[in-house]
């Protein structure tokens, strides 16, 4: 009898959801540095929306007395974070890749090797995490991937104080001490004294104010790179790469919030190879999420750069 061996083709189609989703997606959505420097808060797991809500209380202290006396006022409010859904649909087509993945296979008709199905959704995650730290901030609804983000949301927000929108001027090494400054003295004792109250910043003033500091003679600090934690006047700065130029947020922790779908709804990714379901030499890349931002108390938000048409305090 004779032997005949087969060559083995290598066919990759995988499609992580569940628990595995929920964890590759976690990796991703929290990588971009308004998350993982803190600039907002992460919720995952959200069905459609998330309730944000918000206590205030006035009037409670009296007198002491013999009596229970009921006293005070409690007002409670809600804020929606709703998650919107996106994809990324990418077709590539196996042979302009082969030369470089040689890891692929020999033959022409070969399948695709995990090694190249993990770089692609490498590439793609990496694309998805600067996509939305974008987004987070300087999104616009209308444009398609795209959610309103902090920047969009803050020009219609009627709660927000007057006091508390400052207007837009280019930021420079030789101004941004005194812009920094305003962002400071616009704050209520009690916003100031909260816990993790911070100023976001985008990249170019963080450039500006290292370049100020090292003029001040912080030669050590900041001609040597050491830039991890950066303040103002006892303010941590928080860096925000998807910030534009010029804008800035100061709040504290838990009020500006990024959430992300539940993953067994929504969230999956797929490298689907074609050649055994159409014969074709192509590869699809596949990737679904939800994800939204919401503010749970605008009163309490000073921006910097941003025209609030709504507010008339």
């Amino acid at each position: 009898m004779e032997k005949i061996q087969l060559s083995t083709t290598e066919t990759i189609s995988s499609n992580y959801t569940g628990e595995a989703a929920n964890r590759f997606f976690s990796k991703v959505l929290l990588s971009p540095t308004t998350i993982a420097n803190g600039g907002v808060s992460f919720m995952d797991g959200i069905q459609y929306k998330w309730q944000l809500p918000k206590l205030d209380l006035s009037g409670l202290v009296q007198n002491a007395t013999c009596d229970f006396t009921d006293l005070g006022t409690v007002t409670r409010s809600e804020r929606t974070l709703t998650v919107e859904q996106f994809e990324v649909n990418l077709k590539l087509c196996k042979k302009n890749y082969k030369p470089t993945f040689d890891k692929m296979g020999g033959s022409a008709h070969s399948g695709l090797a995990s090694e190249f199905a993990n770089h692609l959704i490498g590439l793609v995650a990496a694309n998805v995490a600067a996509s939305r730290e974008t987004v987070i901030w300087s999104g616009v609804n209308a444009t398609a991937g795209m959610f309103d983000g902090f920047e969009v949301l803050f020009t219609s927000q009627a709660a927000q104080p007057s006091a508390y929108e400052i207007a837009a001027a280019d930021v420079t090494a030789a101004n941004v001490i005194a812009k920094l400054q305003l962002i400071v003295d616009a704050a209520s004792s009690a916003l100031y004294n909260t816990p993790g109250f911070a100023i976001r910043i985008p990249t170019n003033i963080m450039k500006h104010y290292i370049q100020a500091q090292a003029a001040l003679g912080a030669y050590d600090t900041f001609y040597d790179g050491a830039t991890a934690n950066l303040s103002f006047s006892g303010v941590p700065l928080i860096h925000c790469a998807g910030m534009t130029d010029n804008i800035m947020f100061a709040t504290y922790e838990d009020n500006l919030w990024y959430g992300v779908g539940a993953a067994g709804d929504a969230q999956s990714v797929a490298v689907i190879d074609q050649s055994p379901l159409d014969g074709s030499d192509n590869v699809h890349v596949v990737m679904k999420w939800a994800d939204g931002i919401q503010v749970a108390n605008p009163d309490e938000v000073i921006t910097y750069g941003i025209t609030n048409g709504s507010n008339s305090e």
